[in-house]
């Protein structure tokens, strides 16, 4: 076992040097490029959506002319922290790191008088702002937001930047169906506005449909979005405005309480989401989607969208633990020039490192061996004391159960149909998985009273409803987390809880070994294998 782990060692460390080498020569080619060839080879990746490639672009510029920067080396590092802030945002979805980023540009950009790029980085911080507060329920946040994109506007008008003008627009009025656009129509109508900037006759329409919208013209209104599908003209990601704008259909729907409606524009905004792999997006619609199906009574399509959001927001959670590692290649770069120079001095101290970490190995598999032992010495034990402390329950628990109910008038064949109909009634997920379910609900159900119920669930079972309740959760929950074709197996615990009834992960998780010995991530682990 210590030589197959040494062995193991040996070959990690040879990666970890193998892995240096080579970072320290990417990080050594892209060094010596000029800013605006690393700044032009950053804009291609990004809009390949290489994320992790153009950011080690960016970040290099980012972290040039620290001191003594002439005004065109400053912009340059204010263009490259600001694009180093958008990597993070849309390709990593790290707002804090985006929001530092955006910060930093900000700050610097006001230094250095670097007015004509200001507004840039005010609508992209708006944006993140935007975003953030929009996900967290942060009105500050959003209002924030719509400050900065008021400003932007002012900005790019003065400054005739129409196409960052247009932007700010759709993203200060971009589901904010309360938003007073008036001001804006002359701005946006203006004649001074070429005809081929991006996006201008989307963000008129935007302004017509929100105003039809707003005095409850519902109809106009989804004239106006539909007009808005063929004349999408972004310069990137002009998805998202599809996107928004079969929402913004489905909101008109909605206003309308046109469920049916609503739900197709909704679905139709999840396929492109889905297909332009836009994961941002894809789980408040899921999320919107649930609802809607909630306002329809189909518990069924309510249960696999609201499925469908836990799974979406699982998802986008994994895929920012897999980015940080990605993201680690960055802060690689920056100190692989004095790792490099190290590499000689560690190959010297490997051998004695090898024979220190194989002693510490085999006292620490010794160690573990011998409380191992110790540990199911002890496990049998405290199972001996239980199993005599459950006999003694049980025997007291059914000399109670003798006395309390040896008045009632329930005769045997009573007490059979009325067991039956509860077992069936315990047998169906819909029903016991509600988390309102009670004593009082299943005696409805069972066309009985919460008296007899109780006699006959304690003679049956031994025990109180809550216990049998809770047992028939917990296999619920087994068949759920056993069973790969109900996707549950990508979920978290307290999903899986929630969805079975409890109202809390420690109530489940106590239930849960309780009944099955294990807990619940041990439990999906063996079932995963």
């Amino acid at each position: 076992m210590a030589r197959v782990l040494l062995f193991l060692f040996v070959l990690f460390l040879s990666a970890s040097v193998s892995h240096g080498q080579v970072v320290a020569e990417n990080y050594d080619t892209l060094s010596r490029m000029p800013s605006e060839q690393l700044m032009q080879r950053g804009r291609q990746l990004f809009e390949q959506r290489q994320g992790n490639k153009a950011l080690a672009c960016f970040a290099i510029v980012g972290e040039r002319y620290q001191e003594n920067a002439t005004p065109e080396e400053l912009r340059q590092r204010i263009r490259a922290l600001n694009n180093c802030a958008c990597v993070y945002k849309y390709f990593f979805f790290e707002y804090i790191q985006a929001y530092e980023y955006f910060t930093r540009a900000y700050d610097l950009c006001e230094q250095a008088g670097y007015d004509e790029f200001l507004p840039v980085i005010m609508v992209n911080l708006g944006d993140l702002l935007n975003d953030y507060g929009t996900s967290y329920q942060s009105a500050t946040m959003v209002e924030h937001a719509q400050t900065l994109f008021e400003q932007c506007i002012e900005r790019a008008v003065e400054q005739r930047n129409w196409e960052l003008m247009t932007t700010a627009f759709f993203n200060l009025s971009n589901q904010n169906y309360t938003l007073d656009v008036e001001p804006y129509r002359e701005i946006l109508f203006s004649p001074h506005i070429p005809d081929s900037t991006p996006d201008l006759q989307y963000v008129r329409l935007q302004l017509q449909a929100m105003q039809a919208l707003q005095q409850g013209h519902y109809g106009q209104a989804r004239h106006y979005f539909r007009q808005q599908l063929p004349v999408v003209s972004a310069r990137w990601e002009a998805e998202r405005d599809t996107i928004a704008t079969y929402l913004s259909i489905a909101h008109t729907y909605h206003e309308q309480d046109s469920l049916e409606q609503e739900s197709e524009y909704l679905l139709l905004a999840l396929a492109r989401t889905e297909r332009s792999q836009l994961s941002d997006q894809d789980a408040n619609i899921c999320k919107l989607l649930a609802q809607c199906y909630g306002r329809m009574d189909m518990p069924d399509m309510q249960q696999h969208y609201q499925m469908q959001y836990l799974e979406k927001k699982e998802q986008l959670h994994a895929n920012r633990l897999v980015n940080i590692a990605e993201l680690n290649y960055i802060h690689e770069l920056k100190k692989e020039q004095e790792r490099a120079h190290m590499l000689s001095e560690r190959q010297r101290l490997q051998q004695l490192v090898l024979l220190a970490v194989g002693i510490v190995m085999l006292v620490v598999i010794l160690s573990a061996v011998l409380l191992w032992r110790k540990n199911r010495e002890l496990q049998r034990r405290n199972r001996i004391l239980y199993d005599k402390s459950r006999q003694l329950q049980r025997a007291e628990q059914e000399n109670q159960r003798l006395l309390k109910y040896h008045r009632s008038s329930l005769s045997d064949e009573q007490k059979a149909a009325l067991t039956f109909r509860i077992q069936e009634i315990l047998a169906t997920p819909e029903e016991i998985c509600q988390q309102d379910f009670t004593l009082a609900k299943l005696a409805r159900r069972a066309d009985s009273n919460t008296t007899y119920v109780s006699q006959v669930i304690n003679e049956c079972y031994g025990t109180g409803f809550s216990a049998v309740l809770a047992a028939a959760r917990i296999k619920e929950a087994c068949r759920r987390m056993s069973d790969e074709t109900d996707h549950y197996s990508h979920i978290t615990i307290e999903a899986i809880a929630s969805s079975v009834g409890f109202k809390s992960r420690t109530a489940f998780i106590n239930a849960f070994k309780r009944e099955v010995g294990l807990t619940p991530s041990e439990y999906l682990r063996m079932a995963t294998l």
